[in-house]
C-alpha cells in the first residue's frame, strides 16, 4: 500500500461507543436469536451475492488498504463469498433455534492480513447461529471492514445487530475486556 495514499478516513470508537454498541446488541439478541434459521441463511446468501457484485470495489480496497496483490485481493472477495455460503448452507442443514442456543452478542477482531475473508468468516458464523455482533476491524484495515458491513445490512441484517466498531486494538479492544470482565 502507498501510504501517501489516502483511502478514506475513520471515526474510531471510544469507550461510551463500546458501551451503546453492546447495549443495543443485548436489546437485539433475542430477536435475532429467534429470527427464522431460513431468514438468516437468506440474509448470508445475499450477502454473498452483494460481496459478488461489489468485487472490483472490494478489490480495490483490499489493494490500497492493506497492500493486497491484484491475485489476493481476488481470492480475499472469493473467500469472504464462500465463507457466506458456507455458512447459509450449514444452518439450513443443521441447525434449530429451539435446540441450538445462541450465545447473545459476540466479539469479531479481525486481522490485518485477511481483512475482508476473515472478517466476514467471524462475522457471518455468528451471525448465522443467531449472534448480534460487534465487529471490530484490525485498525490497520477498517476501510474494507466497513464496506463489508454496509452489505450485510443490505443483505438484510439489521443495524442493531451487526455494529462496527473501528479502532486501536489497544483501546477498543481493551475497552471490551475490560467491560466484559466487569459484568
Amino acid at each position: 500500500a502507498d501510504h501517501r495514499d489516502r483511502v478514506g478516513t475513520v471515526h474510531e470508537a471510544g469507550m461510551d461507543d463500546v458501551a451503546v454498541a453492546l447495549g443495543i446488541a443485548a436489546a437485539a439478541a433475542r430477536g435475532w436469536a429467534e429470527t427464522a434459521v431460513e431468514v438468516r441463511a437468506s440474509c448470508l446468501e445475499r450477502a454473498a451475492d452483494l460481496l459478488e457484485e461489489e468485487m472490483a470495489a472490494l478489490i480495490g480496497l483490499a489493494i490500497r488498504e492493506a497492500g493486497k496483490s491484484i491475485p489476493n485481493a481476488v481470492a480475499e472477495v472469493r473467500e469472504a463469498v464462500d465463507f457466506c455460503r458456507y455458512y447459509a448452507a450449514q444452518i439450513r442443514a443443521e441447525f434449530k433455534n429451539d435446540s441450538h442456543r445462541a450465545l447473545g452478542p459476540v466479539v469479531c477482531i479481525a486481522p490485518w492480513n485477511f481483512p475482508l475473508a476473515i472478517f466476514v468468516g467471524e462475522v457471518g458464523a455468528a451471525l448465522a447461529v443467531g449472534n448480534p455482533v460487534l465487529a471490530k476491524p484490525a485498525e490497520q484495515t477498517p476501510l474494507i471492514a466497513a464496506h463489508a458491513v454496509r452489505l450485510f445490512h443490505r443483505a438484510g441484517v439489521p443495524r442493531d445487530v451487526l455494529q462496527l466498531l473501528p479502532g486501536q486494538g489497544g483501546k477498543v479492544g481493551l475497552i471490551w475486556l475490560d467491560r466484559n470482565q466487569q459484568a
